[in-house]
């Protein structure tokens, strides 16, 4: 078997365990304190702080989009009152795009940085008894005060230098779980998330042996960044058989140079962006000085691809491993 499939399969394995456990306990980073029947008060760990909740939230303020899916796995999305940010319909199948157009958009405004741009007061108007995410302006510190819980995607935390892999699903998965007491959902969801790996890594063939990077180009020109061995793009790159030629990279992802990209001539790049048309994600590359040297575009092997398909971990990433595939093996 292929050395990738093998990897690929360890870690399914891996997450399906995983799964079985969360089905019988808590994760090991959260702890539950039953006081009542109803299994709360409760309390996880979040970015390194204990969360405590003393029933399951009913007010639900999101910032990102991976917590969309879960949620609705998790049958409370509609306990959702308000969205900020940018939520691409692409990410969400029909069912959840229903309930979500019913939820306000407090905001669509992204910052330089990328997060969702409101104030503390906005959001603080909505009465949540929790937000999912933070920004430059909604920060756990300013939550907290006015007393809010929140929580963040583990790879987003303050200072984060973990890898990210097929595992990080399973806790925010089990976060979840344990904060709206949704656990045999949750089980579900992870369930059919394993098949929906095992459906596109069969689809690989033996022998695989492709070179490939992801890059975020600049669109209109300007810095064009790589993913290394600590983000999941690296994973998601890895379960699709590929090998990433910016393995290397000391940090999840790094500005490179277009003399850099050349030096390492990948076999297939897979183009990253946040809402621009596919032509203008390419272009920005390949207008690039001597990029129609490189191997992946003499070949036409290219995927425009939303960044959310790709990173933080998340039921959103396993749809974009099916895109993928289904793009360089159908």
């Amino acid at each position: 078997m292929h050395a990738q499939k093998r990897s690929a399969l360890a870690a399914i394995t891996s997450l399906a365990l995983l799964a079985g456990l969360a089905a019988c306990t808590s994760s090991p980073s959260n702890e539950q304190t039953q006081a009542s029947d109803s299994g709360y008060p409760v309390t996880v760990v979040n970015c390194s702080n204990e969360v405590t909740f003393d029933e399951a939230p009913e007010r639900v303020v999101v910032l990102r989009n991976e917590a969309i899916p879960v949620l609705s796995s998790l049958g409370v999305l509609d306990r959702v009152v308000g969205l900020v940010g940018r939520f691409h319909d692409d990410y969400f199948d029909e069912d959840t795009q229903a309930v979500m157009a019913g939820i306000p958009v407090l905001s669509d405004e992204i910052s330089q940085v990328g997060g969702g741009e409101i104030s503390l007061e906005d959001i603080i108007a909505e009465e949540p008894d929790l937000v999912i995410g933070t920004s430059e302006t909604v920060t756990r510190d300013g939550l907290l005060a006015q007393g809010v819980n929140v929580l963040e995607n583990e790879e987003s935390c303050p200072g984060s230098q973990a890898t990210s892999t097929l595992d990080d699903i399973d806790t925010l998965f089990t976060l979840y779980a344990d904060v709206f007491d949704r656990h045999d959902e949750a089980d579900t969801a992870l369930d059919e998330i394993n098949e929906q790996i095992e459906t596109a890594l069969v689809q690989i063939p033996d022998g695989e042996n492709r070179t490939a990077a992801m890059l975020y180009p600049t669109i209109g020109g300007g810095s064009t960044y790589a993913y290394g061995a600590g983000s999941m793009n690296h994973t998601l790159l890895d379960l699709a058989g590929f090998t990433n030629v910016f393995a290397d990279l000391p940090d999840r992802t790094a500005e490179v140079s277009v003399e850099e990209l050349l030096a390492r001539d990948p076999d297939v790049l897979i183009l990253l962006h946040s809402g621009a048309t596919p032509a203008e994600v390419e272009t920005a590359v390949t207008a690039l000085p001597g990029a129609e040297e490189l191997t992946a575009v003499q070949n036409g092997a290219v995927l425009p691809l939303l960044f959310g398909f790709t990173s933080p971990a998340s039921q959103i990433t396993i749809d974009g491993l099916t895109r993928i595939v289904d793009h360089f093996y159908s």
